[in-house]
């Protein structure tokens, strides 16, 4: 998993190997930005409304597994689609951060 996140994520090359799953873990605590967080509140809404509408117009409301598989292929990918991207970005940045506060940037 760490190959991925070193493809990802290049300011983790710069840390040793055996402090790049802690320096991961630092960075995972970092807040998101408000800009961020306004983006993932404005994603949402046209996705729940498909959601929604699917739902109503396909009669699956009522099916739990229709709506579940519905979900695991429509909804999931489209919030995906955004969030991984603010996800890395926002570990990027505390990577950065943790990288400027030993004096390696």
């Amino acid at each position: 998993m760490i190959r991925l996140w070193l493809v990802l994520l290049p300011e983790l090359r710069q840390f040793p190997e055996g402090k790049q799953d802690k320096a991961l873990q630092l960075a995972r605590g970092c807040e998101l930005e408000p800009l961020e967080l306004i983006g993932i509140a404005v994603w949402l809404v046209p996705v729940m409304t498909l959601a929604k509408y699917i739902l109503s117009q396909a009669s699956l409301g009522e099916d739990a597994f229709a709506t579940l598989v519905m979900n695991v292929f429509v909804v999931v990918p489209l919030l995906a689609a955004v969030f991984a991207p603010i996800h890395i970005r926002r570990l990027r940045r505390g990577l950065r951060k943790q990288l400027t506060q030993q004096g390696r940037t």
